[in-house]
């Protein structure tokens, strides 16, 4: 596989940072600023400081005159609907502009009805606009905001981005880590210069980038996936992936994010004759001990990991538990599947023993 086929999951979509992550005036994790609503067209007033450590809010601009902005209205009322409960509040905001005028939007939000099931507001001095869109460099519209309960920004981007989906539920379950997304934006700049060494066939440049990403966040997926793509399928240099991981596992030993992550890189490798099953052992095993409690997804990896040396019992035992003590129900039906899959292989070993 060359630079010109490298697969867009491991390259792209894992290594470079969504638009929602990339540096500005407002960056994620630091407070979004006060919305300004002159006209409240549906719904109660919003007041972001009274709503934290309560409510989470999903913040969009649009306008009557945006066709995509009207595709996003049916999404952010289901949103709304099916997580109101857990204190999610949906805000549409729009400003005057382009004909834009608050009897225009009162007109439309009244012909929507129940189909625009979310609170609605008319900006008509524009400072809500600049003191959030501007401030992370956007013009467009739709445009989203995702606030925690904390107040504090944790995504923005286009409100039909399935990233949004999936930050707002780890958002409202509390497993959002406000940390880690900041250092991603950190990372965005390196994954940015990988990609362009990638293009050049620089490997040795690639390699230092995979080495500089590391340093600043070892946990990070994307650049251990980054490192197993250019050590074994650029360069073909098992001895020095193994090296490279052997450092960092021990480096980090009792780390049990950095450990899992290790592990689950390994296990990722398509290449059977380029798996690494000793190390991948090692730093899930290593991961599972240093864990109290262990999570879902460390002891999933590390069942995962006794599976592919044919520790089935174990193997099916440890993913039981990750499953009881799953939360999500997106991560628990994940992991049903594959523990439907060790149970299956092994009916099928037993048939034939």
């Amino acid at each position: 596989m060359t630079h010109r086929t490298w697969p867009i999951a491991l390259a792209l979509a894992l290594m470079l940072v969504p638009a929602g992550l990339v540096q500005g005036q407002l960056n994620i994790g630091d407070p979004i600023p006060e919305i300004s609503v002159s006209n409240w067209v549906k719904g109660e007033p919003v007041d972001l400081a009274k709503g934290i450590g309560k409510n989470v809010y999903l913040i969009e601009f649009w306008a009557t005159w945006c066709p995509p902005c009207l595709e996003s209205i049916p999404h952010l009322t289901e949103l709304q609907r099916k997580h109101g409960k857990d204190g999610l509040v949906v805000v549409g905001i729009s400003q005057p502009g382009r004909g834009e005028t608050l009897k225009a939007v009162k007109r439309f939000v009244k012909r929507q009805g129940d189909g625009m099931s979310y609170t609605v507001g008319f900006d008509d001095s524009g400072k809500t606009q600049e003191r959030l869109m501007s401030a992370v460099g956007v013009g467009g519209i739709p445009y989203a905001f995702l606030v925690d309960r904390n107040g504090k920004l944790v995504w923005h981007g286009h409100p039909g981005d399935p990233a949004m989906d999936v930050t707002l539920v780890e958002v409202l379950e509390g497993r959002f880590d406000v940390e880690t997304a900041v250092t991603r934006q950190k990372l965005e700049p390196i994954f940015a210069r990988m990609q362009r060494y990638a293009m050049r066939t620089d490997w040795k440049a690639f390699k230092s980038l995979v080495d500089e990403a590391l340093k600043l966040d070892p946990a990070s997926y994307e650049a251990l996936s980054a490192g197993v793509y250019v050590y074994l399928i650029e360069t073909n240099d098992m001895s020095g992936l193994r090296t490279l991981l052997e450092a960092h596992v021990e480096t980090h030993r009792g780390d049990t994010q950095v450990l899992t992550n290790v592990a689950q890189a390994l296990l990722d490798i398509q290449d059977m004759d380029k798996r690494l099953p000793d190390l991948a052992l090692e730093a899930a095993s290593g991961a599972y001990r240093s864990a109290n409690p262990p999570t879902p997804a460390t002891t999933s990896v590390y069942a995962k990991a006794l599976f592919e040396i044919g520790m089935l019992d174990r193997a099916i035992e440890l993913q039981s538990d990750a499953i009881a003590s799953a939360t999500g129900d997106g991560e628990k039906s994940a992991m049903e599947k594959v523990l439907r899959y060790y149970k299956t292989c092994k009916t099928l070993h037993a048939e034939r023993m």
